[in-house]
């Protein structure tokens, strides 16, 4: 079938338009069919279409995800502005004196032996392992602390920290990030003063609380932990990109340290890293080149895990050492370079591991961030549709305020007037859930949607039963249920299994065979009901196969879920 001898009626249905993704092929198949061929033989503009058209369906899910959580405590605390001022104070109370802490061990040598090259005698990673992995050992924390097993998502940290606050000693708590394969449930570690006993509180106050109906359980942490450090793959031993990671880390770090001395009202004088590093590199006369970029590289990359609870590896930014810890692992450099440049188009998956490191880092230090390049939506464009509301066109260079009837010359000013001056009436919710949107997706570490998540449909939940589902947390919970892109489709209108729905109003003798649809009669071609009903039980007294005498469920709540959280062996 020539693609130029399309019916003049065929309409084909925009996949953007549709709530789950359809594969390459099918994308290939929609262009011919809305007779898009210039985009269509052009095999490498065709691909990126097809990656923009994921992006955007992504985005779409990730909205979904949004829907679903925002009314949480743990999201709004998370992501609304409303909530910023608790942020910071969390912020500058768990990196506290940190920053100072560290500039006077390093001005007295204590890190001078510091390297996060992977150690010489360290084992190989395995074929089957997806990244190496080597054992290390976290000391017990200094101070008595209490860990707390679970902490539903409609548990907020205000109840949890007005609970608390009555306990004599009380410190400061830290909150893991939800795990979706466990219902969004979170992980806590209660810090005490020095001066409090933990084992008579767990015995007291702390023995099986119950906060809005829901048992916390507790347990004291006193012995070291055992975790995992990862490796970096090799191309990060590589001296061209040793000094693209060491300009990066000082980007990130000055951006760290000019939120510290931004929340620091306890000091005046402003904190600086670089300097005080500087000095300590000529004081250790390192001659070979890339020797003194690892050093300096390393020295930085300590410096943010001890002074500002975060890791550069993993760009993963924390309050407390404990979340850092549970989130983000010390990442050794691989010193076995297996790295080579591609002879083709593809991409390596360690040129792939950088890349996602370098977006990673890009999107927190930029202090201009344009969100719709990373799936957001234009706030400012959103503004000013509500604030045109509020705007009455008298004449081609005409525009009355309907608040307070000034009149301007030109859209642009009286939108700035309205900004200033009647905030209040463009402060939607509207606008603060798309804000919260935003600050959602500029989070690194932020929560992946499951993947038979529906995307969104103009900024709803597109079917119902999804919205009913979102009440049960088991919907979030891996391998629970499938989800078939065609078959499932409340959009399908064909009777033959396997027919993209997008196809739908397009003349059927100018689709392929296989995308024709069914008669009606045609019973072989219609899956059976029957067949996709459970096999009957069987008959009284029939013997059953010993495997099926017994019907075990295992589910390790402790396990961490997720892909870059670490298991903490408590």
């Amino acid at each position: 079938m020539s693609y130029h001898h399309q019916n003049e009626e065929s309409n084909p249905i925009n996949p953007k338009s549709l709530d789950y993704l359809i594969n390459y092929k099918d994308y290939q198949f929609y262009l011919k069919l809305s007779k898009q061929f210039a985009l269509l033989d052009d095999k490498e503009s065709c691909y990126l279409s097809y990656q923009e058209y994921k992006r955007d369906y992504l985005s779409r899910q990730y909205f979904t995800l949004f829907l679903q959580q925002k009314s949480k405590p743990w999201f709004q605390e998370k992501y609304y502005d409303s909530f910023k001022e608790l942020r910071n104070k969390l912020r500058i109370k768990g990196w506290n004196n940190n920053p100072n802490t560290f500039i006077t061990n390093l001005n007295d040598g204590h890190y001078d032996s510091i390297s996060y090259d992977k150690p010489p005698d360290s084992r190989k990673k395995l074929p089957q392992e997806k990244y190496l992995t080597l054992p290390y050992t976290l000391d017990p924390p200094e101070n008595p602390q209490i860990f707390i097993k679970s902490i539903p998502p409609d548990l907020s940290r205000e109840k949890l920290e007005d609970f608390l606050n009555t306990i004599p000693g009380f410190d400061y708590l830290a909150i893991s990030d939800p795990q979706p394969a466990k219902r969004f449930h979170r992980t806590g570690w209660i810090n005490f003063n020095k001066s409090v006993d933990v084992n008579e509180l767990l015995e007291t106050t702390l023995k099986n609380p119950k906060i809005d109906d829901f048992t916390l359980f507790l347990t004291k942490t006193d012995q070291p932990i055992t975790t995992k450090a990862r490796v970096a793959p090799g191309i990060t031993n590589s001296p061209d990109r040793l000094r693209q990671d060491l300009s990066n880390i000082r980007k990130l770090t000055t951006h760290l340290e000019s939120i510290y001395n931004n929340l620091n009202t306890q000091s005046n004088d402003p904190i600086s890293i670089s300097d005080h590093i500087n000095n300590r590199i000529k004081h250790l006369n390192i001659v070979d080149d890339i020797q003194r970029i690892k050093k300096e590289l390393d020295f930085y990359i300590l410096y943010l895990r001890q002074a500002f609870n975060s890791c550069y590896y993993s760009a993963s930014i924390n309050d407390f050492k404990e979340e850092l810890q549970r989130k983000s692992s010390m990442f050794y450099r691989e010193t076995d370079n297996d790295y080579a440049d591609q002879s083709d188009d593809r991409i390596s998956p360690q040129d792939n591991w950088i890349k996602n490191l370098d977006e990673k880092i890009s999107i927190i230090i930029d202090q201009n961030l344009d969100y719709t390049k990373i799936g957001g939506i234009d706030y400012d464009k959103e503004v000013s549709l509500v604030a045109n509301k509020l705007v009455k066109k008298e004449d081609e260079n005409k525009f009355r305020c309907l608040e307070c009837t000034k009149l301007f010359r030109a859209l642009e000013f009286i939108e700035k007037h309205i900004l200033n001056k009647h905030d209040h009436l463009v402060s939607s919710d509207n606008l603060i859930d798309l804000q919260a949107f935003n600050n959602f997706l500029a989070d690194p570490h932020k929560i992946l949607p499951p993947t038979d998540l529906p995307a969104s449909m103009n900024r709803r939940i597109p079917a119902k039963q999804y919205q009913q589902s979102i009440q049960s947390s088991s919907q979030f919970t891996s391998n629970k249920r499938s989800y078939d892109d065609h078959h499932n489709s409340q959009n399908k209108r064909y009777k033959s299994a396997g027919i993209p729905a997008w196809t739908q109003s397009v003349p059927q003798h100018t689709l392929p065979p296989s995308y024709r649809e069914a008669p009606l009669n045609n019973y072989k071609s219609q899956p059976s009901q029957a067949s996709n009903l459970p096999k009957p039980p069987p008959p009284p007294g029939a013997k059953l196969d010993p495997r099926a005498q017994s019907n075990n469920t295992y589910e390790d709540l402790d396990t961490v879920a997720g892909g870059d959280d670490v298991e903490l062996q408590y």
